[in-house]
């Protein structure tokens, strides 16, 4: 039988939705992107990435999108970061809660932030030891490619639970298990999210699952039926990693949305404002290929009932 626990859905549009588009996204519209979707009842919204501008131009203006938005009480708002000096600017502009990302794949990793895995964890130590300078902030672990790598397609289970248990060992709580080019499949979904947890139980762990082939929502399927509670998704299905070759999408926040809502799983989150949203992305973002099902075939309506039949 399928669990009818609430889940969280955590909307990471704002950064990895926009760090893939070439053109630069003006930092009042990112602000008034990230203000409706607050107002749509998402309680977790990651706003961008503290990284160097070369990198990602996207994120050149992230200290004044933080700014624009720190103030909405009710809303958890993350930023991601790939080392230190991202870190310290995180902590130092008020956010709670930062996103340290790694790569169980070594290939990965040294494409992504130019480190070995273990080299992360050794920056992430650091991240750590900085934190204990700012009371009440939160670390949470990426861990990137846990369902399959680009350069080396397999990802070891063995390697999955190693890393795992050594970020577990830094103090760190909170790891979300990433599918970062969308290649996991249900059944592998279902197993290592079952492990992961069995073995670590002081550990929560969420879901961040990429559409690439189409499985996505199975995938998170698969992952809430393991117990995973917390999901991470992408307003309008933007996303993909400018460091993964072939990387596209992450499943559609509106998508995700319907999905548990039709099952009677609770979200806390008004899918008409969401697609609403997506439709104005789709005004201000011409274009960009949008993933989201439910923009394309919009919801269905309930027919009206012939009372005189």
């Amino acid at each position: 039988m399928i669990p009818k626990d609430p889940v969280n859905i955590v909307e990471v549009g704002p950064r990895d939705g926009l760090q893939n588009l070439c053109e630069y996204i003006e930092t009042e519209k990112k602000i008034n992107l990230i203000k409706s979707l607050a107002e749509s009842g998402l309680k977790e919204i990651e706003l961008g990435s503290f990284v160097h501008p070369k990198a990602i131009p996207q994120f050149r203006d992230i200290k004044e999108v933080v700014d624009g938005v720190i103030s909405i009480e009710e809303v958890k708002f993350t930023t991601l970061v790939p080392n230190l000096k991202g870190a310290q600017k995180a902590f130092q502009s008020g956010i709670k809660t930062i996103i340290f990302v790694f790569s169980v794949s070594r290939s990965h990793n040294l494409s992504n932030v130019r480190r070995t895995p273990n080299e992360s964890l050794e920056e992430l130590k650091k991240i750590k030891e900085l934190s204990s300078s700012y009371p009440g902030v939160v670390i949470r672990v990426d861990l990137a490619t846990t369902f399959g790598c680009p350069f080396e397609i397999k990802v070891m289970k063995d390697d999955i639970l190693s890393y795992v248990e050594k970020t577990g060992k830094l103090g760190i709580k909170e790891i979300t298990l990433c599918d970062s080019v969308g290649f996991g499949n249900p059944r592998q979904v279902e197993d290592i999210t079952t492990t992961c947890m069995k073995s670590f139980p002081e550990i929560t762990f969420s879901a961040h699952f990429h559409n690439t082939r189409g499985m996505g929502l199975a995938n998170a399927l698969a992952a809430y039926e393991s117990g995973i509670q917390s999901f991470e998704s992408s307003i309008a299905g933007l996303g993909g990693c400018p460091f993964t070759p072939g990387s596209s999408g992450n499943i559609a926040t509106e998508d995700m949305v319907f999905m548990f809502e039709e099952m009677g799983v609770e979200t806390g989150v008004n899918v008409h404002s969401l697609l609403g949203i997506s439709r104005y992305l789709k005004e201000i973002l011409p274009g960009v290929n949008l993933e989201s099902s439910l923009l394309r075939v919009g919801i269905p309506k309930q027919p009206e009932i012939d009372l005189h039949s």
